[in-house]
C-alpha cells in the first residue's frame, strides 16, 4: 500500500526535471525566453481544453492557432503595435469565444473555465512584462512549493479531504502544508527585499494555485476525463501541470495590482 502511494514518483520526477530544464533555458533568455515558453504553454493548454470539450479536426486546430496568433504580438511587442489592455483582452478571450461557437455541449462550463484560463494567462503576461524573469521565478517557486507541500503531506499525513466532491485526492493536510511552505518563502522575500506584504501575497498565491488545480479537476469530473492529455508523462497534460500556475498567476496579478496601486 505504501509503495502504491509513491509508484508514480519516478516518472513525475523525470518529467519535472525536463520541465525545470526548459524553464531554466527560458530564463537564460530573460523576458523573451519566458514569453516564448508562455506561447508554447498557451497553445498547448488551449488545444487540450478544446479537445476535452469534444472538438476535432480543423476546429480543434483553429482554437489553439488563434490563441498562438493572439499571443505573438503580446510577446514580441513590435514598435508599430503597442500592447494595451484592450489588445491583451482580445488576444486572451477571442480563442474562448471561437471555441464556444464550435462547442455543442457544456458551453457555459467551457466559457467559465476558459475565462479563468484567459485571466491567468494574461496575468502571467503582465507579470513577465512588469517584473521580468524575477517575477516569474517568484511565482513559479510559490506554485511549486504549494504543489510539493500538497503532494508530500497528502501522502504522509493524509486525513480529511479538502473538497472531496470536486477533488477527491486533495487533503487539508496537503493544502495547509502548501500555505506554510509558501509563507516561509514569502518570509524569505520579506527579509531580502523589505517588502512587508510578501508573506500574505505568497500564501494567497498558493491558495490561488490550489483553487486553479481544483477548478480544473472539477471540469474534468464534469466531462468524465482523467487527464487533459498525455503530453507530459506522469503529470498528464499542460493543463494538469499548469492549472495551479494559472490560478496562482491570476491571484498574483490581482494582488500586485492592488499593492502597487
Amino acid at each position: 500500500m505504501t509503495q502504491d502511494r509513491w509508484a508514480d514518483l519516478p516518472l513525475r520526477m523525470a518529467s519535472a526535471v525536463v520541465l525545470l530544464l526548459c524553464f531554466a533555458a527560458a530564463l537564460y533568455f530573460d523576458r523573451a525566453g519566458v514569453l516564448t515558453l508562455g506561447l508554447v504553454a498557451v497553445v498547448a493548454m488551449q488545444w487540450e481544453l478544446a479537445r476535452m470539450f469534444g472538438l476535432t479536426g480543423w476546429r480543434l486546430l483553429a482554437v489553439p492557432l488563434l490563441a498562438g496568433l493572439g499571443w505573438v504580438p503580446l510577446a514580441i511587442q513590435p514598435p508599430f503595435l503597442v500592447p494595451s489592455l484592450l489588445l491583451a483582452a482580445v488576444a486572451g478571450f477571442l480563442p474562448i469565444v471561437l471555441g464556444a461557437v464550435f462547442i455543442a455541449h457544456n458551453r457555459r462550463l467551457y466559457i467559465g473555465y476558459g475565462a479563468l484560463l484567459a485571466i491567468g494567462i494574461l496575468s502571467f503576461w503582465s507579470l513577465a512584462l512588469t517584473f521580468g524573469s524575477i517575477g516569474v521565478v517568484a511565482l513559479a517557486i510559490v506554485v511549486i512549493l504549494s504543489d510539493i507541500g500538497g503532494y508530500i503531506a497528502g501522502r504522509l499525513i493524509g486525513g480529511a479531504k479538502f473538497w472531496p466532491a470536486v477533488s477527491p485526492k486533495k487533503t487539508w493536510s496537503g493544502t495547509v502544508a502548501g500555505w506554510v511552505l509558501a509563507g516561509l518563502f514569502g518570509l524569505y522575500l520579506m527579509q531580502v527585499t523589505g517588502v512587508s506584504w510578501s508573506v500574505p501575497v505568497a500564501i494567497l498565491v498558493a491558495f490561488g494555485a490550489q483553487m486553479g488545480d481544483i477548478a480544473e479537476s472539477w471540469v474534468k469530473r464534469r466531462l468524465g476525463v482523467k487527464d487533459s492529455s498525455q503530453l507530459i508523462p506522469g503529470h498528464g497534460g499542460f493543463l494538469d501541470r499548469f492549472d495551479g500556475f494559472v490560478g496562482g498567476a491570476a491571484v498574483f496579478g490581482l494582488m500586485t495590482a492592488l499593492f502597487l496601486s
